[in-house]
C-alpha cells in the first residue's frame, strides 16, 4: 500500500484579495495547495490547522499588522520551524530590523516582481526544507547515539594501563597489541584540547569527581574525530574505579555546524548572511564601547547589476555575485585593519547583507588615509571585467563608509549612515566612495588635491632649497649649512615642509623629492666649496621612507660622483625613530653610509629612544640637540641639565654636538659654556635662499 504525499502548503496573508490572487496566479506552476487569510486573527487559526510549510504574510493590515502576527505565528506549534516572508512596502531599515526581531526569515518588497516571485517562493521552500531534513536528521542521530554501543574503558588509579574494549582502540587509531596507557591516549587528541582534558582527569583522580567532556582526537589519516567522554567514578573492594564511555559524535557536529551554516551564512556567494552580521555588528559596537576603540563599517553596492541581470539572466548575475564577493574578500585579505568576529574565519568581516548588497567591517580605523586606502583597492579590484561564459562584464562599485562613534552609536544609525554614503557616492557618478561624515569627506579631498600638486611640483620642479648656516662656537665661523626645502606653491606661496611633508611621505612621492635635494644640496655646497675655497659641510635630513631603502649607500655615492663634492663633507642626518625601527638592518646600512666616506648624525636627540647601546654600536658622528630642550635651556632647570648631559655623553664618546634653534645670546652662551661645539639658529641667521648665503659669504 502507497503512502499518499502530503502537498507543501503555502498560507497567503493580505487583506488585498487582488494580491491574494495574483499570489495565487503565480504559483499555480508549483504542485502547492494554498490557503488564504485576509487578516492577522484568521491567519492564526488557519496556521494552527493547517501547519503551512510556508507563510506569506503581508506587514501592513488593519487590526492585527504583520509584525505582531508573525510574533504569535512563532509562539504556535511548529511555528518555529516553518518560514515566515514578511511582505511590505515599507523599506526603511528601522522597518525591515523590526521584521527580522519579530521572527521573520526573510522579506519581500512591493510592488511585487512577478516574473521572479515564483522562482523566489521555489528557493525560499527549498532551502526551508534543507533546515528542517537537517533538524530531523540531528534528532535522529541524537537518538540513535543514546542506544548505541559505546566503546568502555575502566582504569584502578594503580596500574600503568588502562582496561577498555578492543573497539576503543579502532576508534582511537591506534595498534590494539599495545596496552593502552593515558600518555598513549594523551598523544591523539588534539592539542588545543589537552589542558582542558588533563584538567578533567585531574579533577577525576584528585577529588573523585566524574566528568563529561567533549574533545577532538587526530586520526593517523589526519582526519579530526570530535568524541563525549563520560565518566562514573566507584569505590569498590576498598579500592576507587573510574569507568569511562567514548562515543563517536563527529557526525552530530558535522550536522549540528551545517545547521549552523544554513542559518548564518549565504549559500550562494559562502559569506556570512545579515543575520550573523548584525550579530556580530551588535558585538563589535558592545566591544568598542568598552574599550573605546574606533571602528568603520563599508556599505557596499554593486552599479548597474540589475542591467546584468535583466541582459544575461539570473544564473549570470549568481555568478557575478559570486565572483564579486570573492574579489571584496580578497580586498579586506590584503589589509591589517580587520574587525574580530565571533567565528574563526577571517572572511566573516565581509557579508552579504542583500540582493548586490555587502557590508565590510575594519577596525582600528584611525587615520582616513587607511580607510581610504582598503576603499580603493576595492574600487581598482573592480576595475578589471568579470568573465562569465567567456563574455566581460563591467561592473563598479559604490561604497559608503560610516566610523563608529563619530555617525553612530548603534547597529540601525550606524547601518543607515552608511547606507545614506553609499547613495551619496552613487549619486555623485558611482565608482568611488564616500564618507557620511562631511568633514572626513573635506580632508581626504584636501589631501588628494595635495598629492596631486606634489606631482605638478616634481614635474614642474617648483621646489626650492634654503640653506640655514652652522657655525663653530669659539670663532663664529661659518662651518656648514642645512638644507631645508621649500615648495613655491603657485597658489599658496612659500610653503614649509611641515604643510606637505605627511602626503609626501605617504604617497612615497618623498623618494623623488629626496633624490631631487640630495642632488641640488651637494651641488650648490660644492660650488661654494670651489668658490670660496673652505670646506663647507652640508647637512641633508633623511626621511625614514628613504632611510629604509636598501639602494641609499649606492645612490649617496652616485650623487658625490655626478657633483663633485667630497664625501666627508656630507652629513647625512637621521632620526633616532628611523634607525631603531629595524635594528637589523639599520646595522648594516649604517656602515655601508660610514664606508662611503659620508657623516651620520643623530636629528632631535633625546626626543626619542635615546639609547646608550645604539650610542656604542652605531658609526655615529654628531648628536644633534633637538630645539625642545634648547628654547628654555635658560629658565628651566631640566632642559638645561639634559642639554648638558648630551654635551657630556657626546665628550664621553668622542662624538660631535650642534645645538639647533639658538634664538637668544643667553642661550648661545649657556651652551658654549657647556661645551658645545656648533650653533644653528635664528639668533646666527635664519634659513636663506642661496643667493643671499653667497652675499654673506662674500662678505666674510
Amino acid at each position: 500500500m502507497t503512502q499518499a504525499v502530503t502537498k507543501t502548503r503555502v498560507l497567503l496573508v493580505d487583506d488585498d484579495p487582488v494580491t491574494r490572487m495574483l499570489m495565487r496566479q503565480s504559483l499555480k506552476s508549483i504542485d502547492l495547495e494554498i490557503i488564504e487569510a485576509s487578516q492577522g486573527e484568521e491567519a492564526i487559526v488557519l496556521f494552527s490547522q493547517h501547519q503551512p510549510d510556508l507563510t506569506l504574510l503581508d506587514v501592513s493590515m488593519p487590526g492585527m499588522d504583520g509584525f505582531e502576527c508573525c510574533q504569535q505565528l512563532r509562539q504556535l506549534p511548529g511555528g518555529a520551524e516553518t518560514a515566515i516572508v514578511m511582505v511590505t512596502s515599507l523599506d526603511d531599515v528601522e522597518d525591515i530590523e523590526h521584521a527580522f526581531q519579530a521572527g521573520a526569515t526573510d522579506f519581500m518588497t512591493k510592488p511585487l516582481k512577478w516574473p521572479l516571485f515564483n522562482h523566489r517562493v521555489r528557493y525560499i521552500l527549498k532551502a526551508s526544507r534543507t533546515l528542517r531534513e537537517l533538524s530531523v536528521n540531528k534528532n535522529k542521530l541524537a537518538k540513535a547515539q543514546s542506544i548505541a554501543h559505546l566503546v568502555y574503558w575502566e582504569w584502578d588509579y594503580q596500574s600503568d594501563s588502562i582496561d577498555c574494549s578492543t573497539d576503543m582502540f579502532d576508534m582511537l587509531g591506534l595498534p590494539r597489541h599495545d596496552k593502552l596507557t593515558l600518555r598513549r591516549a594523551l598523544k591523539v587528541i588534539h592539542r588545543d584540547d589537552r589542558r582542558r582534558f588533563l584538567s578533567a582527569v585531574r579533577q577525576a583522580v584528585q577529588d573523585k569527581k566524574p566528568y563529561d567532556i567533549e574533545y577532538r582526537i587526530i586520526r593517523p589519516d589526519g582526519q579530526i574525530q570530535f568524541l563525549n567522554e563520560r565518566t562514573d567514578i566507584n569505590y569498590e573492594f576498598g579500592q576507587w574505579r573510574i569507568v569511562g564511555t567514548l562515543h563517536d559524535i563527529t557526525a552530530r557536529k558535522q550536522s549540528e555546524q551545517e545547521i549552523t551554516y544554513y542559518a548564518y551564512f549565504d549559500t550562494l556567494t559562502d559569506l556570512p548572511n545579515r543575520r550573523l552580521f548584525i550579530e556580530q555588528l551588535e558585538t563589535t559596537i558592545a566591544s568598542a564601547k568598552r574599550h573605546k576603540q574606533r571602528f568603520t563599517l563599508m556599505f557596499l553596492d554593486l552599479d548597474r547589476f540589475k542591467h546584468v541581470n535583466d541582459t544575461y539572466g539570473h544564473h549570470v548575475g549568481d555568478e557575478l555575485l559570486c565572483q564579486a564577493a570573492g574579489r571584496i574578500r580578497d580586498c579586506v585579505r590584503q589589509s591589517d585593519l580587520v574587525a574580530k568576529a565571533n567565528f574563526d574565519s577571517s572572511d566573516n568581516r565581509v557579508a552579504r547583507l542583500a540582493g548586490d548588497e555587502f557590508t565590510v567591517l575594519l577596525d582600528g580605523a584611525d587615520r582616513v588615509e587607511q580607510i581610504a586606502e582598503v576603499a580603493n583597492r576595492m574600487i581598482e579590484a573592480f576595475s578589471t571585467p568579470f568573465i562569465i561564459n567567456d563574455t566581460p562584464l563591467y561592473v563598479t562599485l559604490s561604497i559608503g563608509i560610516a566610523v563608529f562613534p563619530n555617525d553612530g552609536h548603534n547597529v540601525q544609525v550606524l547601518l543607515q549612515h552608511a547606507d545614506v554614503a553609499m547613495y551619496h557616492a552613487k549619486e555623485s557618478g558611482r565608482n568611488n566612495y564616500q564618507f557620511f561624515s562631511e568633514s572626513m569627506n573635506n580632508y581626504l579631498k584636501l589631501r588628494m588635491e595635495l598629492e596631486h600638486d606634489l606631482r605638478v611640483a616634481i614635474h614642474e620642479q617648483q621646489f626650492e632649497l634654503y640653506f640655514q648656516p652652522q657655525y663653530e662656537v669659539e670663532s663664529l665661523e661659518i662651518v656648514g649649512f642645512e638644507a631645508l626645502l621649500r615648495w613655491r606653491h603657485p597658489q599658496r606661496g612659500l610653503l614649509a615642509p611641515d604643510s606637505f611633508m605627511d602626503v609626501a611621505e605617504s604617497s612615497g612621492l618623498i623618494l623623488s623629492i629626496g633624490d631631487w635635494v640630495m642632488r641640488a644640496a651637494c651641488s650648490q655646497v660644492c660650488h661654494w666649496q670651489q668658490r670660496y675655497g673652505c670646506a663647507y659641510r652640508v647637512a641633508i635630513n633623511l626621511s625614514a621612507l628613504q632611510f629604509n631603502q636598501n639602494y641609499l649607500p649606492q645612490r649617496i655615492k652616485e650623487t658625490l660622483e655626478q657633483t663633485g663634492l667630497p664625501a666627508e663633507t656630507l652629513e647625512i642626518e637621521i632620526t633616532e625613530t628611523a634607525m631603531l625601527k629595524d635594528i637589523a638592518e639599520t646595522i648594516p646600512l649604517l656602515f655601508a653610509l660610514k664606508q662611503a666616506g659620508v657623516r651620520l648624525a643623530i636629528d632631535d636627540f633625546g626626543t626619542g629612544y635615546s639609547s646608550m647601546t645604539y650610542l656604542k654600536n652605531f658609526p655615529i658622528d654628531t648628536l644633534k640637540i633637538d630645539r625642545s630642550f634648547v628654547e628654555e635651556i635658560v629658565f628651566n632647570p631640566k632642559d638645561a641639565a639634559i642639554a648638558k648631559t648630551i654635551v657630556q655623553l657626546a665628550d664621553n664618546l668622542q662624538l660631535s654636538t650642534i645645538a639647533e634653534g639658538v634664538e637668544t645670546r643667553e642661550q648661545a652662551d649657556m651652551l658654549k659654556n657647556m661645551g658645545c661645539e656648533e650653533f644653528q639658529g635664528f639668533y646666527f641667521s635664519r634659513p636663506q635662499p642661496p643667493a643671499e648665503i653667497e652675499a654673506m659669504l662674500a662678505k666674510r
